[in-house]
């Protein structure tokens, strides 16, 4: 039995051809590499720092408005640093174990109490100088190096200067306080000059000992326990001469209501008075008693009122 062999025959492409093709990818694949190597972004509210240890130099890319791409902008070898220029927030509080960015400043007052503030400050970068606060800070660590020790210092001071109870009762005054001086050595410090543009504070919470929160408690109640006393001392005595100045009135009615009646009737005015202190008289009886028979007796001295039991 024969075997017959089916050979196929396989296109050959030139060497030329092939190696032109391997270039061609190996240059793409180059391009690509450097353009990745060599590309550099930024984002809203960042600043891009390049940074080439070769040549020694530091520039920045963008403002912080915008989000770029900055083709081949950059070595290949240089590295990138992001700087946030928008408004930047620390948070300094302690509450149910829980702290912010960083615990409350502990402080004392004017007269020796230890407190505790809260607060909440907020600036940011200036976008023309952050290339001069990187020479500064090349490891970006401004805020905890300089920022918060001077929010502690100006806390301190200014609270030194205000005793405990008027922690409470000139708090819109201390804040005051505390945003100008603050405001004032940012501006003056020399590694932040230029450079940091203040925004404001909260002042969120002055916290007082407890021990000395429940003496005022205690103070303001038996303040309040007092003024209730006085007041009611006071209603007391108001609806007496009230209640004495309606008498000493009836008492004058009547007395003026006795001597017209005397007068028309001829008769005189100490019976007719009489008369009319028998008639309340009786009224009060009946008010109390009820129905009840009295019998009257009229003698020299006057009239004598005997009730006679059902």
């Amino acid at each position: 039995m024969e075997r017959h062999e089916i050979r196929i025959e396989r296109p050959w492409l030139p060497l030329k051809v092939v190696s032109v093709i391997v270039g061609v990818i190996l240059l793409i694949i180059a391009i690509s590499v450097l353009f990745v190597l060599t590309l550099v972004t930024t984002e809203v509210g960042y600043i891009t720092l390049i940074i080439d240890p070769v040549a020694g130099t530091v520039t920045t890319k963008g403002d912080g408005t915008t989000a770029r791409w900055f083709f081949f902008s950059k070595a290949p070898w240089a590295y990138e640093k992001k700087v946030y220029v928008a408004v930047d927030v620390l948070h300094m509080w302690t509450e149910g174990g829980k702290i912010g960015d960083f615990p409350a400043v502990g402080c004392l007052t004017k007269d020796g109490l230890a407190v505790e503030v809260d607060i909440t400050v907020r600036w940011r970068i200036n976008p023309s100088n952050v290339l001069d606060l990187f020479k500064k800070y090349p490891e970006l660590d401004w805020k905890s190096r300089t920022i918060v020790p001077l929010i502690r210092e100006t806390l301190r001071d200014v609270s030194s200067k205000y005793t405990a109870m008027e922690t409470i009762t000139k708090r819109e005054e201390i804040a005051v306080a505390v945003n100008n001086l603050l405001e004032k050595a940012l501006r003056e410090e020399p590694t932040l000059q230029g450079s940091i543009v203040f925004e404001g504070i909260d002042l969120r919470e002055i916290n007082l000992p407890r021990k000395f929160t429940d003496a005022i408690e205690a103070k303001l109640s038996a303040e309040q326990e007092k003024l209730a006393a006085e007041f009611q001392a006071a209603k007391v005595l108001v609806l007496a001469n009230a209640d004495a100045n309606a008498t000493v009135i009836r008492a004058q009615g009547t007395a003026e209501a006795i001597n017209q009646i005397a007068e028309k009737s001829n008769i005189e005015t100490k019976e007719i008075a009489q008369l009319y202190i028998l008639v309340e008289a009786l009224k009060k009886i009946a008010e109390t008693e009820g129905k009840v028979v009295v019998v009257i007796v009229q003698g020299e001295a006057g009239s004598w009122i005997m009730p006679i039991p059902p």
